[in-house]
């Protein structure tokens, strides 16, 4: 598949191009290296060649840089059509390269490197070693390189060599630098400031072309890029049209041809034992499996999500990785390894060590000569994600009821308060004791019904709520005291923990006492043949580092017979429909308190039995105990 060329005469940013290459073919012997190779660089842009070893990257680099000619096709730069170019003309229009192999005079100092073609000589001819390495020693001062210019180059490691051989381009303020797998050879230390002094020279006008097996670093680093397969180019685009998982299966998923080709098993461990290096690093939860669904790669990153130790998963099943508790998403798993295309998966939940989390799904087939020899499966864990987005929704769906009840309330409360007044008139205004008693029932009445009226404007977050410095273990200590008989004659038995002797909070005392309360309510409706209820206190810090004090309160119930557990906090929802006087309003009322207080209530369901309420309440900086 020949690659078109692009037709208009002006990059993504308006700007005119820099170079236009045109049906560029090259051969090695009787091998094909490049094919109608098609490709257009623009001023002030980082354009990056990603593909398989071999794909044809470095032959395009080379032949920019004038190190090879190619077999057909045209070059266009900066307005000159070329049919090709040379290593002196191109550096003469301002293409300089740094090569795969490092190419420096290992003899010659880091200062003589830099400013080899410079020429800087004595009036002997010689060259001017005092001037050339002044001129270095300014050079990395001015960006922050600590290499000594009269060292000799032979004695300097392999990260520090590409350094002098990237600097020795940059020196010469080229219109276009071609990085050959340059960067991920920097150390750790140089690599950010090299960026740095790229991403400058970028903006004052310079180009590069950056050929790279690093998936990351094109996101990281480039403008756009073209992926190279069996010496064509496959697509070309901006860095941000292109999907980070369809660059990885447009470039790595597809093996070309080899000549032993009824060997299956040897290509695909071929295959595997050049990108290893490559698939280990990659930032997502990567598994690659034979046609057998033996795991050959587990990379690094999975290692640690599955809690694998060494490298006892090489030639495991995938049923084994997965553990018999993930079933479900094995048999999902294996319908996408049997399909050509694979398959997608999402909000998957994957249970490891007995913790639930939830994960996107990806499987994507290798093929080799339209046989499918394996499989890459790649795990994406959202379970923090998956939170967050069920807390927004929870609280999106309390925000509206709240502005209905914050309504409701209102509406109801004028007509209520018109007809406490009747009622008192009443009372003032006839002595017969029978209408007294009547008038007496109907009072009762009403303030039952200012008590759910206030409830209401508790889960609208709108009642006024005044707030005094409280004591969380001695006040749960004293609800736990007063209930106490009552749980003896249900069989329930209270226990209450706390590392803290104090837990000061400044807080409406009666509301945090209604949640307790409504908490130890739901507990005893949920275990009506006994069971234990367990209170622990603490102080702990929320997911934002703010300290906050934590009460886990536990019971060892039936759980909660929920699909989503969040839709318990919903007003007048219940599972335990048309019992008693229960209208669903508890937890909803427990959660809006919290909320009130800036707080945070979770609910989940135990491994065995029970379900477990967690609250966090922060701590003023009045509260927060000293270090």
């Amino acid at each position: 598949m020949a690659s078109t060329p692009e037709p208009s005469r002006h990059g993504p940013s308006g700007g005119s191009e820099l170079l236009r290459l045109s049906d560029i073919a090259l051969d090695y012997g009787q091998i094909v290296a490049l094919k109608d190779v098609n490709l257009t660089l623009y001023p002030s842009r980082i354009h990056a060649l990603v593909g398989e070893h071999g794909a044809g990257k470095s032959s395009l680099g080379m032949i920019i840089s004038g190190s090879l000619r190619p077999r057909a096709g045209t070059i266009e730069f900066a307005g000159r059509r070329l049919e090709s170019l040379s290593i002196p003309t191109a550096h003469r229009l301002g293409i300089e390269m740094v090569y795969q192999q490092v190419q420096l005079n290992e003899y010659y100092s880091v200062a003589e490197n830099i400013f080899f073609l410079d020429k800087v000589t004595t009036r002997h001819g010689l060259l001017n070693q005092r001037v050339v390495t002044a001129r270095a020693q300014t050079f990395l001062n001015l960006n922050d390189f600590n290499l000594d210019p009269a060292a000799v180059v032979r004695n300097l490691n392999l990260p520090d060599r590409v350094l002098i051989s990237i600097l020795a381009a940059l020196q010469k303020r080229p219109k276009l630098l071609i990085l050959d797998e340059a960067l991920e050879k920097l150390s750790s230390t140089n690599l950010p400031k090299v960026v740095r002094v790229l991403d400058t020279m970028r903006s004052e006008g310079m180009s590069i072309l950056f050929i790279t097996h690093r998936i990351e670093d094109v996101y990281d680093f480039a403008d756009r890029v073209s992926i190279v397969k069996n010496g064509e180019i496959l697509v070309t685009d901006e860095v941000g049209h292109i999907d980070k998982m369809n660059l990885l299966q447009l470039t790595y998923t597809q093996l070309y041809s080899l000549e032993d080709s009824g060997n299956r098993k040897r290509e695909f461990n071929q295959y595997l034992k050049y990108y290893e290096a490559v698939l280990q690093k990659l930032p997502v939860n990567l598994i690659v499996v034979d046609a057998e669904e033996r795991a050959k790669i587990v990379n690094e990153l999975c290692k640690e999500y599955f809690h694998i130790e060494g490298v006892t998963s090489s030639n495991r099943p995938l049923s084994a990785l997965l553990g018999e508790e993930n079933g479900e998403v094995l048999a999902l798993i294996r319908e996408a390894l049997r399909s050509d295309e694979g398959g997608v998966f999402y909000q998957v939940p994957i249970t490891i060590d007995r913790v639930e989390t939830i994960s996107n799904v990806r499987t994507l087939p290798i093929f080799d000569e339209g046989q499918r020899i394996g499989n890459i499966i790649i795990i994406e864990d959202i379970s923090e994600f998956d939170k967050l987005q069920k807390q927004v929704i929870l609280s999106e769906k309390l925000a509206s009821v709240g502005l209905l009840a914050a309504g409701v309330a209102h509406e109801i409360n004028n007509p209520l308060e018109s007809v406490y007044n009747y009622l008192k008139y009443i009372k003032l205004s006839f002595s017969d004791v029978k209408l007294h008693g009547m008038v007496d029932e109907l009072h009762e009445e009403i303030t039952y019904i200012a008590g759910i009226v206030r409830n209401l404007l508790s889960l609208s977050g709108t009642a006024e709520t005044g707030r005094e410095e409280t004591d969380l273990n001695e006040m749960i200590g004293s609800i736990i005291g007063l209930l106490r008989h009552s749980a003896h004659d249900k069989d329930i038995s209270i226990s209450f923990h706390s590392d803290e002797k104090e837990i000061l909070l400044k807080v409406n005392r009666n509301e945090i006492k209604q949640v307790i309360l409504n908490l130890v309510k739901n507990s005893f409706e949920a275990m009506p043949g006994g069971g234990d209820i367990r209170i622990v206190t603490s102080l702990t810090a929320d997911e934002t580092g703010r300290p906050c004090a934590t009460i886990e309160f536990t019971d060892t119930g039936p759980g909660i017979q929920s699909a989503n557990l969040n839709d318990v906090f919903i007003p007048f929802y219940s599972t335990r429909k048309g019992k008693g006087d229960n209208v669903g309003l508890g937890l909803s009322i427990c959660y809006g308190i919290i909320k009130q207080h800036d707080g945070i209530m979770r609910v989940k369901n135990l491994e065995h039995s029970g379900c477990q309420f967690s609250i966090e309440l922060p701590l003023t900086l009045d509260d927060a105990p000293t270090p």
